[in-house]
C-alpha cells in the first residue's frame, strides 16, 4: 500500500523475446507488402526502446531524424546504413551506433535488424 492507502502497482513481468522466430515472420510479412518493410515494437520502456524490422532486398527504411542515442543490429542479411555522404555496410552480427544526422537503411539482401533507442 502507498501511504495514501492505494494498492502499489505490480511490476511488470519482463518477458523474453525470440527474436528469430519474430524476425522470419515479419520477413514473410514484409514480403507481401509494396515498401518491403514490416516493423514491430519488442521493448517499450520509459527509457528504453527495441524494435525490430525487416527489409526485403532492393527495399528501403526512408530517411529520418536520428534519435538521441541509438544502435542498429543487424541479426539477418546484409544492409547499408547512409547519413548523408557516409556509408556504413553491415552484415549479420555487426552492431552499429547509429549517427545524429538524417539517415536511411538500404537492404542489400532481405534482412532483419534490431533498432534499440535510449531516451
Amino acid at each position: 500500500m502507498t501511504s495514501a492507502g492505494l494498492p502499489l502497482a505490480e511490476p511488470q513481468r519482463a518477458e523474453p523475446v525470440d527474436l528469430d522466430t519474430l524476425g522470419r515472420e515479419l520477413l514473410q510479412e514484409a514480403t507481401e507488402r509494396p515498401n518491403g518493410l514490416r516493423t514491430r515494437p519488442v521493448i517499450r520502456g520509459p527509457v528504453q526502446q527495441a524494435v525490430l524490422f525487416a527489409l526485403r532486398s532492393g527495399c528501403q527504411l526512408p530517411e529520418h531524424e536520428a534519435p538521441p542515442a541509438a544502435t542498429l543490429q543487424v541479426l539477418r542479411g546484409e544492409v547499408v546504413l547512409v547519413a548523408g555522404e557516409e556509408r556504413w555496410p553491415l552484415g549479420a552480427g555487426d552492431l552499429l551506433p547509429i549517427p545524429t544526422a538524417r539517415h536511411h537503411v538500404d537492404a542489400v539482401t532481405d534482412t532483419v535488424c534490431l533498432l534499440t533507442l535510449s531516451r
